[in-house]
Parts: structure tokens; sequence; C-alpha cells
């Protein structure tokens, strides 16, 4: 891979003088794993090239899971790491659109399409495994200007483990209730004084714990080159590999009373299981299924051309397939064809005989039963950092270009017979009526093939007026293009005849960002920000079946605006970090993807969410660490076809977010003589309520685990016993309109590792 730019000050630029090159004597620096993970977050760095700097120099909040945190809490996902986030939850998705999994929602905005790792898009459709995970950054608030469409809510950036200087040998065991079976090796070699080569492997077989019939197995392998290490030149080659092989879990349905029954038990509808179902019930069936492959291929290019100049080229290339089929569950408390049922009609319905003490059967539905899938993308990051002066301003310019494309070739399931009855106290899960699951042809509307395309150029200027006081203004344009192609059967087809339809979306945008930073010092930053995104008609096309409706097409994209007043600060000594944030997001002109019609549907709704995020990371003793976070949230649909949901609030969005993860090592002071390290921790996740729908009618209960942790280490050695959802609690780990999924009651793994 080739990269040429060059550069000239276009001023006076009082650039410094390039850095003399090291001669032979001179020993490379040493990169160390882990360096840019400190316990006090706000000290490290982002790993993304184009957000150069601290993330205390970031004008916006960024919440950052380091590999420590994520190593004492054993966590395995990428959704696990995402439960330290206040404001994170996790959504089911619909059969048509098939986002069961790392569906994830930030501030209550959907942020499906805004994963990456490495700075780059992920466009696969799976659960992500942590195997090979350095770190997490979730950065909240519209992001377009730094990453493109999308980021309403935010973005959800993972680092990936890099070769680095010197020899390690890493493995670890771990075991727990479901049954967990789970092992991952990491090893590091040096080959010479400024290359290295690193593998990692993960395999994990996974019985989840109080789900019956719901596994979660994985494999996957990480492989990384790096040249020029600790020079001014560096190259990481990176291959990604996981298999995943997992039932999707599509939860429980959510029961909403009318009538006599909403006097007894409340208006709202709730989980069946808050009526006393059993947790373990899953309403699947045997042919459940989601078989995945993930494949990613990443190149990371770093020039420091000199003491002024950085040029960076990140490249990826992504192949994705999928084999998925699933069953959704519903309990409806209106008959078929009827919007206004009368009380008798409602006595029979699944709801109605539930409160009367029945048990009745479940409904299979939510749009089709599965997909073949199968995916590939390329996407590639130009940028260049330039520091330098004009006169007395001193300058850092961020700019360059993003190009991606991705294609998504899908054929639909269909059941040939019927999947039965399955009561709702004692569900069916095997195949009892003899049905099968077979694969669309092209004549029965079973094809599907998306494609998108985007091209974006991006430039930003921070511009220190003092030393203390600067201005960061930036601005990103994309031409973005969707198509979409569909065999259309029926009278509504062109021509009224089975036909090849093709539907096309085609938008240019431009995101701008602002922001005024006042540093005092080197360990205090203020800042107010603004902020504008959008997300495009299309722009999803490996997550739905469907990304441009063939009546609708070039629909606005939907526009996101931010609004950001905050603080970071670190104690004197850089060991305890502290954040606080006021902020306001607008969402204006919001659409979906109908997963029975397939169809792109406006909303007419604006939506409003604000409040008050606040954080404190680091050391609070040398051997107290604490990671903690609160989030208010206030939501508003402000705006609406239906007028009834004006005022009401915003789907997904829970008022009040509680985290806290803290570790004490004893060793340290209380027990100094014990040899090794002996380690207790603990921590909180706490969630209130949240509605799944505009209409406000039904919720998911709010959410509350305690967890523990005691790990000794001693020379090469280390032991773990963690306990998650210590009070046993009814905790729901996703939820959808109609449905919610229980997440495991207590649990328990054992860690045991060792490292040479």
């Amino acid at each position: 891979m080739a990269v040429t730019l060059s550069a000239l000050p276009l001023f006076s630029a009082q650039a410094q003088q390039a850095a003399a090159p090291a001669t032979e004597e001179e020993l490379p620096t040493v990169t160390v794993e882990g360096e840019n993970s400190p316990d006090n977050t706000l000290e490290g760095t982002t790993g993304i090239s184009r957000l150069p700097g601290r993330i205390q120099d970031i004008p916006q909040v960024v919440q950052v899971i380091n590999q420590q945190t994520m190593q004492e809490q054993g966590v395995t996902t990428l959704e696990q790491a995402l439960r330290n986030v206040p404001g994170v939850t996790v959504g089911i998705g619909e059969g048509g659109g098939g986002m069961n999994g790392d569906q994830f929602r930030i501030r209550g905005f959907q942020s499906k399409g805004d994963v990456y790792i490495n700075g780059l898009r992920d466009f696969g459709v799976y659960v992500r495994d942590s195997f090979a995970y350095e770190s997490i950054e979730v950065f909240k608030g519209p992001s377009s200007e730094s990453f493109g469409a999308g980021t309403t809510g935010g973005a959800i950036n993972s680092t990936l483990k890099q070769a680095h200087i010197g020899d390690k040998y890493d493995f670890e065991g771990q075991f727990g209730t479901g049954p967990l079976y789970r092992g991952v090796f990491d090893i590091n070699k040096q080959l010479d004084e400024t290359t290295a080569f690193r593998i990692v492997g993960m395999v994990n077989e996974q019985d989840v714990a109080d789900r019956d019939h719901v596994e979660s197995n994985r494999y996957g392998l990480m492989a990384d080159l790096g040249f020029g290490l600790g020079t001014d030149q560096t190259l990481h080659l990176n291959y990604l590999y996981q298999n995943g092989s997992r039932t999707p879990d599509y939860g429980v349905p959510i029961l909403t009373p009318r009538f006599g029954d909403a006097v007894r038990y409340g208006s709202l509808g709730k989980p069946v299981t808050e009526w006393g179902v059993p947790r373990t019930n899953f309403y699947g069936k045997v042919t459940d299924h989601d078989d995945t492959e993930a494949n990613m291929f990443t190149a990371n290019y770093k020039r420091e051309v000199n003491d002024w100049l950085t040029i960076t080229n990140d490249s990826r290339v992504g192949y994705y397939t999928r084999d998925f089929a699933t069953s959704v569950p519903g309990c409806a408390n209106t008959p078929s064809n009827v919007t206004n049922p009368t009380p008798e009609q409602y006595e029979g319905t699944c709801t109605g005989q539930f409160f009367a003490g029945g048990n009745p059967s479940i409904a299979f539905g939510g749009g089709n039963p599965g997909f073949d899938q199968t995916s590939w993308s390329g996407q590639n990051v130009t940028t260049a950092i330039a520091k330098f002066n004009t006169g007395f301003l001193r300058h850092e310019v961020v700019g360059g270009f993003d190009m991606y494309f991705v294609n998504d070739e899908r054929t639909l399931i269909s059941v040939n017979g019927s999947k039965g009855t399955s009561p709702i106290w004692n569900p069916v899960y095997g195949n009892t009526t003899g049905y099968f699951l077979y694969p669309n042809p092209l004549g029965n509307n079973g094809q599907r093939e998306s494609t998108a395309t985007d091209f974006g150029a991006f430039v930003s200027d921070r511009i220190w007026l003092t030393d203390q006081l600067s201005v960061l203004g930036g601005i990103r344009y994309d031409s973005y293009s969707a198509d979409y192609s569909f065999w259309c059967v029926g009278t509504t087809c062109l021509n009224g005849t089975n036909s090849w339809t093709n539907a096309q979306s085609t938008t240019q945008f431009s995101s701008p960002k602002a922001s005024v930073i006042w540093e005092p010092t080197s360990n205090q930053t203020y800042y107010a920000s603004w902020a504008r995104s959008y997300s495009p008609q299309g722009m999803f096309p490996t997550n739905d079946i469907t990304v441009v409706n063939p009546t609708q097409n070039n629909l606005q994209p939907e526009e996101n605006e931010t609004y950001e007043l905050g603080f970071k600060v670190s104690t004197p000594d850089g060991r305890l970090g502290f954040t606080g944030a006021l902020f306001r997001v607008d969402k204006s002109n919001a659409f979906y993807v109908d997963p029975n019609t397939f169809d792109t549907v406006e909303t007419g709704e604006n939506q409003r969410v604000q409040g008050v995020e606040l954080g404190v990371t680091g050391n609070i003793t040398a051997a107290w660490v604490i990671q903690a976070g609160y989030a208010y949230y206030d939501s508003e649909i402000m705006t609406s076809t239906t007028a009834d949901y004006i005022g009401n609030e915003v789907p997904f969005v829970s008022e009040n977010n509680i985290t806290l993860w803290t570790t004490y090592e004893l060793t340290k002071d209380v027990l100094s003589q014990l040899p090794g390290k002996l380690l207790v921790g603990g921590g909180i996740t706490y969630a209130s309520e949240y509605f799944t729908n505009s209409a406000n009618t039904a919720i998911i209960p709010e959410s509350f685990s305690l967890d523990a942790l005691v790990s000794y280490e001693y020379e090469n050695y280390r032991i773990a016993v963690n306990a998650y959802n210590l009070t046993d609690e009814l905790n729901y780990s996703a939820g959808w309109g109609n449905r919610a999924v229980p997440s495991s009651g207590r649990t328990f793994t054992l860690t045991v590792g060792a490292t040479f």
C-alpha cells in the first residue's frame, strides 16, 4: 500500500524543524501493551488517527472501557463491556430486519450502523466477542464530522490489540454457570528491533444461564503484524476472524391489559415474566439458528513526516456471511383485523385469556423467519494532521478523505407448514408438526440486493487564541448513494408484471461542528460544543433487508443536532479524573424500516433528549481504583403525525442510569505481608424503566445488578472469581415494541490464567 501526499505551509508558518533521524546507537521507543489505557482514562488516547490527543482534549463526552476493567469483570462480548456506559441500551430488532444481537442505542437513539473497529466501520451483523479488544470507546452525541453518516446518539469504537516490542505469552481459561467454557490465548513475539507478530485466539461454548435452549458458541482468531514499531513510520497488518453459532433469543411477549384487566393490573404493557411466567421460558423453536462468519483485513499506516506533520492511512476489506432463522413470539390483545375490540372480543385474545387464568398459545410473527446473507465491504480513510503557527496563532489541522462501499445479498427463508401452537406457560420447543424451512426462489419475491457508496471529505482546525483559550471548527461533506433491488410479484410491480424492481436514494450533506475550549491548566478542560449529523435513507444495507422504499425515493435524511456544555478535570497528579456535561440532542425527520413490508416509513416525529452526564475514573488511592458514571435523561416527542404522541417520552430512553466498578488491592496496605496481588472489587449497574414505543403504552422495567470480584495473582499466575447479579434480580438485557429478553439471574465464573 502506497500513500503519497505533499504538504507545504501556505502561510509564513512557524513550523518546527523536523527531528533528526535516529542513529544506529539510538534505541527505538518501546511500545508497552496497554499504555493507552491508564486508570484515569482521561489521560489515554482514542487510537483513532483523525482524533488526536488525549481523551481529555476532546470536547464531547467520551467514555472508555479499558483492558484492565474488561479483564477484572470477565467481559466476553462488546455488549457486556458497554454495560459500563450509562445510557447504552440493547434492542432486539425485528425478524425482517434481522438485527438480533449487537443492536445498540445511545441516549435512546439507534446506533446499529455506528459500530467501529480501529476507527473504521464494522458492517457485519453478529455478536462481537471482545477477545481481540484492547479498549472500547463510546463517543456520545452526533459525531458525523469525525465518523460520517449516522451517530445520532454517538459512536462505538473498539481498539484492537496490536503487536508490540517484547515477547509475551498469555493463556486464560474461564468456567461458569450456564455452563460456560471459554479459553483465550494471546501470544506476542518480537521478530527484530522494530518488528513483532501477535496472535490471539478464542473459543467460547456457552448455554445462557436461566434461558432454556439458548446457546452462544463462538471461536475466533486475530493476527497482527507490526512493522517499524518505535519509529516514525509504522504499519500494522491485521486479520480478524470470528465464527458464531448461537440461538437468536427474541425474548418473551409484552402483555398490555385492556378493559377490566387494565383496571386490575394497570394499563401499561409489561413482559409476561412480570406476571409470574418463569424467565427461563424460551418461545423459539428447534430450527432457530444464527450462524455467522466475519472476516476483516485491516491495514493501519502512520508516518510522522516531521514534528509538525503526520500522515495516516487506514484501510479495511470485510466479508461476512449469515444463515439466520428465528421465531418471534407475540400475545395480542386485539383480534386480527379489529381496531377497537369489544370486551367480549378482548376476552378471546391471547392477553385476555392469560389474565383470565388460562394458558393461551403465543403467535409466531415478526416478518420473514430468516434469510441467507452474504456481505462485503471496503473502506479507506486517509488523514493528515498538521501542527503549525501563523503569527501568534497555534493550529492543529486535521483533514482527509473517507470512502467506502458495501454490498449485501439475501435470500429470504419461508416456512413450509405450520410451527403449531406453543402455550405461554409451557412453550413447545420441538418440531411437532413436521414443518421445514426453505429458501424463496427467484420468482417468489425472495431475493434482495442492497448497495451503498459514500465519499466523504473532512477538515477541522483547532486554533489557540491564547495558551489557554482555543476554538475548534470542522466540517465534513458526504455524497451518499444507496441502491436496492428486489424481485417484485403482483400487480403493484412495474407494468403490472413480475419483474426486478430497483429503487435508489442519493443525497449530499455537510456535517459541521464547533467548540470553544478553555484549558486554564493541562489537567483542566472546559468546553461548549455544537454539532450536526445526518442519517440518510438506506445507510444500513447489512442491517435491514431493505434500505429504500421504492415509492419514497430520495427521502430527506434524518437530521440530528447537539448542544453540549462540559468539563474534564483531573487531579494535579493525573491519577483521578472527573467529567460532567449538560447536553441536548434534537432529531428531526425520523424514519424506520417496517419489519413486515420492508418499506422505509417516515414517522413525522421530531425527538429531543437532554440531560446531564457525570463521571469519575482513576485512582482514589494507590490501592483503590474507581470507574463510575451517572446519566439523567429527559426526553420528549416534539412533533408527530399522531397527535396523541406529542409530549410523550422518546422510546428506549431510561431516565436514570448508574454504573459503578471499583477495586481495592489489599496487598498494597492491609495485607502487605502477603506475597502477590490480592484484589477485591464490586460494582452496580442500574437503569430505570423505559418505554418501548412512541405511544408510551409498554415498558421495560428498571434493572439492577450487583456484581463482585475476588482475584489473586502470584508471579506468573492469576485466579479470579466473579459473581454477577448477586441479588438475583429479574432484569432485561434487551427490548423492542412488544418483546423483552430476560437476562440471567445470579451467576458465577472462575478464571485461571498464566502469563510468561
